[in-house]
């Protein structure tokens, strides 16, 4: 008599419930976690009113442009900073400690870990994007009307998924410990050097398009019919932002089922 047991497959009916659950848990603990909730969700609001209000303000009231200009800069800050370290640290640490192995011996469906990363990844962009979307439309300091804001919002949104893909691809390659820093080596030089927050010297121009920020950050702009900060077509960038989101989320798949 074979004593051993296969484990049956969860029913279909059951595998809503088993995401649903995996997606609300990783919610939970990330917004339990001042170490991950306040800086990621309050300083992107927080830096918006200091230099679109505070510092300039009066530049803001006379050239319209220049609202729009920190509008999305520091609204495409609040995306994909929140989804990248939703994704990876955490990533990282659970694959260190060996909890995706034991995830995989669980009775649940085996895309609903990440799947609950994902998703809370996009939750917590949404999330700190709200404050900026809130203050902008409640103020009009970004000159913006409601058709433009909708438009970039969703625009935003869909954005995160590139930096969700970033984050579960650093967090398959490096360490629980050594993952924040990756993060930040790699996330910080493309808001600064990719002209979200300051037009560039045209000496500079030649390396912006590296940065998956200014993709996204021209995406932005055209759903909002901004012309006079696009400098390529938006097809370009969806297109590159597609091809960066199925290369980091190849590389993130082929380590994961090499070494869990």
């Amino acid at each position: 008599m074979n004593t051993m047991t296969q484990a049956m497959p969860m029913p279909v009916h059951r595998r809503p419930s088993a995401y649903a659950f995996e997606i609300r848990l990783e919610l939970v603990r990330l917004l339990r976690s001042p170490a991950f909730a306040l800086p990621v969700l309050l300083l992107p609001v927080a830096f918006y009113l200091l230099f679109a209000f505070a510092v300039a303000g009066e530049m803001v009231a006379k050239d319209p442009d220049a609202g729009r200009y920190m509008f999305a800069g520091f609204s495409l800050m609040a995306v994909t900073m929140a989804a990248l370290f939703a994704t990876c640290p955490l990533l990282a640490q659970e694959r260190e400690q060996g909890l995706l192995t034991l995830k995989r011996a669980q009775p649940a469906p085996p895309g609903a870990w990440l799947a609950g990363k994902l998703v809370a990844g996009v939750v917590c962009g949404v999330l700190a994007y709200l404050p900026i979307l809130i203050v902008a439309a409640a103020t009009g300091q970004a000159h913006l009307s409601g058709s433009q804001l909708t438009a970039m919002s969703a625009v935003l949104v869909a954005g995160t998924l590139p930096f969700c893909a970033l984050g579960v691809m650093l967090g398959s390659l490096v360490s629980g410990t050594a993952a924040p820093a990756y993060a930040n080596l790699i996330y910080l030089p493309g808001l600064y050097l990719s002209g979200v927050f300051f037009p560039l010297p045209k000496s500079m121009h030649f390396q912006v398009p590296v940065w998956p920020q200014f993709h996204l950050d021209q995406l932005v702009f055209a759903a909002g019919g901004v012309d006079k900060f696009r400098f390529i077509p938006p097809e370009i960038a969806a297109a590159v932002l597609l091809g960066f989101t199925v290369l980091c989320s190849g590389v993130a798949i082929y380590r994961l089922k090499r070494k869990g």
